[in-house]
């Protein structure tokens, strides 16, 4: 049992559809290039707005079940990388609920929380 082949058997409709292929992968080409391109860019982009730390953050313990450790300000690298930015708002309740202010970075002192 053979198997047919779906191109033509004579040479000039083979010509045809080589240079359609090569047209069409050109095409593609292009639109790859175009696509790095635009990765190019919104790096760049990213790069030059880089996006700012957080106000506060809650370092969280490392069991299966993640539970408040400390809470610091955006800024400070103890507890890195268990840490998660939280709002002001959070961060004044972890605190008030007792969670530990760091005692590196004070942010109870910052909030007013005593």
């Amino acid at each position: 049992m053979t198997e047919q082949s779906p191109l033509p058997a004579d040479l000039p409709r083979l010509r045809v559809i080589a240079t359609y292929l090569q047209l069409e992968l050109e095409r593609v080409h292009r639109h790859i290039a175009e696509g790095e391109q635009r990765e190019r860019e919104a790096a760049r982009q990213a790069a030059a707005h880089p996006v700012p730390a957080p106000a506060w953050t809650m370092q969280m313990n490392v069991s299966a079940d993640p539970r408040p450790v400390a809470v610091h300000h955006g800024q400070c690298t103890v507890g890195q990388p268990r840490i998660r930015p939280i709002t002001r708002r959070a961060a004044i309740e972890a605190l008030t609920a007792g969670v530990e202010a760091c005692a590196l970075c004070r942010p109870d002192r910052e909030l007013q929380i005593d």
